[in-house]
């Protein structure tokens, strides 16, 4: 009795984890739909980031050449800071806009207030980078 007890319960485990074993196709075909979606919004999440890279490497540029050309007005002499019309750069590979205004006696006397702005587009859209400063006699 003993002994075929045991047996009784080896040959019950035995179909139970051969019943159990292994995937469904339902299994393995959810498991996949679920995979394929998560893969799906990784490439869309890397398309993103692309491009957004890209548009802050634009507006790096943009901002380096406003600083650039600030940075050459606060060198030069006082008498010679004056205004310039929008003229064409190219830098790293685009074309930007780059003007200076400059107001005299503003915002007290013997001061020029110089604003460079410096514009562009990324290809998606344009933007625009203002840098003010005010330079004393």
């Amino acid at each position: 009795m003993n002994m075929r007890t045991t047996v009784n319960t080896c040959v019950y485990m035995t179909r139970r984890t051969r019943r159990e074993a292994g995937f469904s196709l339902i299994e393995v075909m959810i498991s996949l739909v679920i995979l394929a979606i998560g893969v799906l919004a990784l490439t869309d999440l890397q398309l993103t980031v692309t491009k957004g890279n890209g548009s802050s490497s634009t507006m790096v540029t943009a901002i380096s050449l406003a600083e650039q050309k600030m940075e050459s007005l606060k060198t030069a002499s006082y008498t010679t800071i004056q205004s310039e019309p929008p003229t064409a750069v190219t830098a790293s590979g685009g074309t930007y806009t780059r003007q200076v205004i400059v107001t005299s006696n503003q915002p007290m006397l013997n001061v020029k207030t110089v604003q460079v702005i410096v514009s562009g587009a990324d290809g998606q859209r344009t933007f625009t980078v203002p840098l003010s400063t005010v330079i004393a006699q």
